[in-house]
């Protein structure tokens, strides 16, 4: 498993994040490509963020943001 799927496992199984947004163990998924797919905004919103600070160079706050109000704004 890469680093950013890790990454991602780690996030996701959080218990805040489990109760808060009654995530299921079968929903996660197990990869960034998996939860860029998601339907649940909340995971791809989380594997937006990891996939934009594991690349080479890692992306800026000011375009991590940017990227994430896009996103959400269209999700919503």
């Amino acid at each position: 498993m890469a680093r950013k799927d890790d990454i991602l496992k780690s996030l996701l199984t959080h218990e805040l994040l489990e109760s808060k947004y009654e995530l299921k163990k079968e929903e996660i998924p197990s990869t960034i490509r998996e939860a860029l797919n998601s339907d649940k905004p909340i995971i791809k919103a989380i594997a937006l963020i990891v996939e934009a600070l594991e690349k080479s160079p890692p992306a800026t706050d000011n375009e991590l943001r940017n990227s994430i109000l896009q996103y959400l704004n269209t999700a919503i």
